[in-house]
């Protein structure tokens, strides 16, 4: 579903509150790559929780 790095990003920005632009510095990518990354792995996360909804 996703990688160690997906999980992270996501959860540094949207639930620690890091901007990405912040991670993008320490990661050494451009912020758009990084925004594009985190949209890609938020859908297949939600992908994945629609196909085993509870």
């Amino acid at each position: 579903m996703l990688d160690e790095s997906e999980a992270e990003l996501i959860a540094r920005t949207r639930l620690d509150g890091e901007s990405i632009p912040a991670c993008a510095a320490q990661s050494g990518m451009s912020t758009r790559q990084l925004y594009r990354k985190r949209a890609q792995a938020e859908q297949r996360l939600a992908n994945a929780l629609r196909q085993h909804a509870f």
